[in-house]
């Protein structure tokens, strides 16, 4: 019977191709050390020639609209993403680019809104909004996002319930003050008549005394009205309309580690120098055969 064939042992020429590698790196050590020293430096010059990039963010509270009986009402001023139709519109960054002294491309696409977490959804309390912008210029930066703030929360799609409210209470407050004014002016002129009218009749006098405690019922009543639009305004002003809850500053964000970019930087350097450590030998040898 004829003897089987011995295979090869496959771990063993595993084990030659490894070392016979090893051997061709060791021996051409130079290269993969350098490079290691050109990505490093390749690298941290990469790092510095990246422009520093600022980050300003405005938070700001939508308002939450309230029917004459102190219920809830749903509008564009409960829904988060009115902001960002606003402050991503074409009109916006138009006018916001022109008042801070910006490009309109150096605005669009680095704004972004999100909500701020916390709010209890289940209790209808609407979510803060903080309005993010980016760029390279800091002063302007933060200028561009407090003026998109301020469009936010003076646009009609959110302020406009809210400032009809307020403008109809501080109507009536004043109304009411200058009523309560002239009611003072009229209690104090029966008052005067009731002290120097000393010979007038009884008749006569008591209804000066009724004339006076009805201008002092007037008084009560308008007091109590004005005491509850005062409180309604307080309300309105507080509560309902929106407002800017924190103004922006603009701080620094790193645009790239640069830690992250010399190693990154490095072990692509090393990489390469290991591939041509490899090829190092063949390529020489077939470059004399040429020559």
């Amino acid at each position: 019977m004829a003897k089987l064939k011995e295979l090869p042992e496959l771990d063993a020429e595993r084990d030659v191709d490894l070392r016979r590698h090893w051997e061709t790196v060791t021996a051409n050590w130079w290269l993969p050390l350098a490079g290691l020293a050109a990505g490093i430096v390749i690298g941290y010059l990469i790092s510095l020639g990246g422009a520093q990039v600022y980050k300003a963010k405005a938070v700001v509270y939508l308002g939450q609209p309230l029917s004459q009986g102190g219920v809830q009402v749903q509008s564009q001023a409960t829904n988060p993403s009115t902001v960002r139709q606003i402050v991503t519109s074409e009109a916006t960054i138009a006018a916001v680019a022109r008042k801070v002294g910006l490009k309109p491309s150096q605005l669009r696409g680095h704004i972004s809104t999100q909500a701020v977490t916390g709010n209890i959804s289940r209790l209808g309390q609407n979510p803060l909004v903080a309005i993010s912008v980016t760029g390279h210029l800091r002063a302007k930066v933060a200028s561009a996002a407090n003026q998109l703030a301020s469009t936010v929360v003076n646009s009609p799609a959110l302020a406009g319930y809210s400032k009809t409210k307020i403008q109809s209470l501080q109507l009536q407050v004043q109304t009411e003050k200058s009523a309560l004014t002239a009611l003072d002016r009229n209690i104090q002129a029966q008052q005067d008549a009731l002290t120097g009218a000393s010979g007038i009749s009884t008749t006569d006098r008591l209804i000066l005394l009724s004339q006076l405690n009805g201008f002092l019922q007037q008084r009560l009543t308008t007091v109590d009205q004005l005491t509850t639009n005062q409180q309604q305004l307080a309300l309105a002003q507080d509560v309902e309309a929106p407002q800017i809850t924190t103004r922006a500053v603009a701080t620094k964000t790193t645009a790239r580690s640069r830690r992250n970019t010399v190693l990154v930087a490095g072990l692509i350097g090393l990489l390469l120098g290991i591939v041509a450590a490899l090829v190092y030998e063949p390529v020489l040898r077939a470059v004399r055969r040429q020559t």
